[in-house]
């Protein structure tokens, strides 16, 4: 029996916790659905804390707390989404949305 080779991203590069000041800014998708996937905007709102702001149009925008616990980073959408962070490419991950890349 042959082995496949599997060109895949390597998982480990991507971290689950990481400091939420490496992140701040405006993030767009990079997948080949940008119309359907919302804008990401991350700021501060005081000393420790984020919050995240989904666009998907001007009419319909999401403010929702950032939260690290036990090196997950996550927040509450209609239910947990997860994110991790690939330092090297500049890339956020979210579980339920994709890659997103620095808008700047």
């Amino acid at each position: 029996m042959q082995k496949r080779n599997r060109v895949a991203s390597d998982p480990l590069k991507n971290q689950q916790y990481f400091l939420l000041e490496e992140i701040r800014g405006r993030w767009v998708s990079c997948g080949g659905d940008r119309c359907r996937m919302p804008e990401v905007h991350i700021y501060r709102t005081g000393v420790r804390h984020h919050r995240i702001r989904f666009a998907y149009d001007p009419n319909t925008v999401y403010n929702c707390p950032l939260w690290q616990w036990w090196g997950i980073t996550f927040f509450y959408l209609y239910g947990r989404v997860g994110m991790s962070y690939d330092g090297e490419r500049d890339v956020l991950v979210f579980s339920d949305y994709g890659e997103y890349v620095r808008a700047e």
